[in-house]
């Protein structure tokens, strides 16, 4: 019978137009990969821009009847009209915030700062010399440091000793993320608005823990939580146990890990 098999040394042959490409050079530090990174999420982030300002989308919302997407800014004159680009007839009940969309580009900002930042990052500092590097050394300051350092003595929470009612709709801040933030922070929901002279309210006596000693606010352990950037406005309080506080409060205080003071 005759031999069919072909030599060790002879190369499988492939046919025209399926040869498969090459894989880019790496460069031995790893930058040529931060590099086709850096170029991924700018194709990406031309997808992301908003068709009336040209710019990454802020806030993106749909118009409902087309598929056209702009930041919510940028169409608050159209409703009732129509689509600044096709003229299809925009109203108000069809204008949604595409929120999976809005977190695409929220991610999309971090990377740009992993990718773009001229600082070494504790991740390429690893992912350069192939170690495991000292996240101390390549740590953000302020907020992320307090935090790290409070959990490593086993202090309170955040938001340790406070309730919290989240009065109103919430857009810009989904209430959901809200309440996440809560728990974690080691706060609790309070699912009836709090009155400063009920009893339900004097019977609280937790203490704020990260509230400043010297501050009037080291006695408040229930806030009322609104969205400052909506037409919900709820009367002013402040009294005793029981503070009103915007939402912005809310997620400045996460963000710097403090019990951020209150304007009267």
């Amino acid at each position: 019978m005759p031999d069919n098999r072909q030599p060790r040394n002879r190369q499988p042959r492939i046919r025209s137009g399926n040869e498969p490409r090459s894989a880019p050079a790496m460069e031995p530090d790893g930058r040529g990969a931060w590099a086709h990174s850096r170029a991924a999420l700018d194709r990406l982030e031309k997808l992301l821009r908003c068709s009336r300002c040209a710019n990454i989308l802020r806030e993106p919302v749909c118009l409902g009847g087309c598929e056209h997407i702009f930041c919510s800014n940028c169409v608050s004159d159209c409703i009732g009209t129509g689509c600044p680009v096709c003229y299809t007839p925009a109203w108000i009940q069809d204008v949604k915030i595409n929120r999976q969309l809005d977190s695409m580009i929220q991610l999309c900002s971090k990377l740009r700062n992993l990718l773009y930042d001229n600082k070494l990052s504790g991740v390429k500092a690893c992912l350069r010399r192939k170690v495991c590097e000292q996240e101390e050394k390549y740590e953000i300051p302020e907020g992320p440091r307090r935090s790290r350092l409070n959990r490593e003595q086993l202090l309170p929470k955040l938001f340790d000793g406070c309730y919290f009612y989240l009065g109103g709709t919430f857009k810009h801040h989904p209430k959901d993320n809200l309440i996440k933030l809560v728990t974690a922070g080691g706060g609790q929901i309070l699912s009836r608005k709090p009155k400063p002279d009920s009893d339900v309210t004097q019977t609280i006596n937790t203490v704020a823990y990260h509230a400043r000693p010297d501050s009037d606010q080291r006695f408040c352990t229930q806030y009322i939580i609104y969205e400052d950037l909506s037409n919900y406005h709820p009367e002013r309080v402040r009294q005793g146990k029981v503070w009103k506080a915007p939402s912005s409060w809310f997620i400045d205080c996460v963000m710097s890990f403090e019990l951020l003071p209150l304007d009267s």
